[in-house]
């Protein structure tokens, strides 16, 4: 769907792009071609899409998978969802808040073009239905490098190590604002977000390993040692942090922004023994 004809569809249905809900609706066929091949579909696939706008990749992952469950929170695209494709029966056109509502537990991938203002929201709610294996999502492109990035680097933070617990993250590639209508002020990267099998950590390590996380870049730049010592989020004495650190292997002179996924782990499985 190009420019003019997603113009068209708004105008008969009296909608206006929201910049509230950050609504910038794909106008650029051969980018939808990329972003299907990225998504690795197959026939046996349950799709939840978030934020279909105008349908422009809906329909064509519909003739590729079991079964599309579109989610969308503006109410008059909604109704231009359903006039689209209300004939396609392996689509569920869905009104709603993704962040009020389930994962449903049939789904395996988790597809859409997700708006700045609540997309790290967004993907902690994947990250929590284990069930989900792969997500395909458009982003702000700095918000990509964060999540990819690696330990001592610039981008590199609380949300990078907390999702790179539960996935391989790989931006794949940029889409310039011109793909858009109406056109962001900002590029946009697609990026494959996929499951890791397994954490090596069980429901109470995970607990601490998001715990220490957050505590050890609530400090960032000072020693762990300190950052966890002085963490509002914890309650754990000096001589137990050094116990933790010991027992993990790790400098109580490191920051947290230099500790790898694997550290984080590591200093998780301890602190459940410790703190038990």
């Amino acid at each position: 769907m190009n420019t003019k004809e997603i113009t068209v569809l708004l105008k008969s249905e009296g909608i206006s792009p929201s910049k509230k809900l950050g609504q910038n609706f794909l106008c650029n066929e051969g980018v939808v071609k990329r972003i299907i091949e990225a998504c690795r579909f197959s026939a046996q696939d349950h799709v939840l899409e978030i934020g279909p706008g105008t349908g422009s990749i809906t329909q064509t992952m519909a003739g590729q998978v079991l079964s599309v469950t579109a989610v969308e929170i503006d109410a008059g695209l909604v109704r231009v969802l359903q006039k689209q494709l209300d004939t396609i029966p392996n689509i569920t056109v869905v009104h709603n808040d993704i962040l009020k509502m389930d994962i449903p537990s049939h789904v395996n991938k988790v597809v859409g073009n997700l708006p700045y203002y609540c997309s790290s929201e967004i993907l902690f709610r994947v990250a929590a239905a284990l069930w989900v294996q792969m997500g395909c999502f458009m982003l702000q492109k700095e918000m990509s490098q964060r999540l990819a990035a690696a330990p001592g680097s610039g981008n590199y933070g609380a949300i990078t190590v907390n999702l790179q617990l539960y996935f391989s993250i790989e931006p794949l590639f940029n889409i310039d604002k011109h793909s858009f209508f109406p056109q962001p002020e900002v590029t946009s990267t697609f990026i494959r977000m996929i499951r890791n099998q397994d954490t090596g950590l069980d429901q109470e390590q995970r607990k601490a390993f998001h715990l220490l996380v957050k505590s050890a870049f609530w400090g960032r730049r000072k020693t762990l040692r300190k950052a966890l010592t002085d963490s509002p989020h914890l309650d754990l004495k000096s001589k137990t942090v050094e116990a933790l650190l010991e027992k993990s292997g790790i400098s109580e002179k490191e920051r947290g922004e230099t500790l790898s996924v694997d550290d984080y782990k590591k200093m998780a499985i301890h602190y459940t023994g410790i703190t038990q």
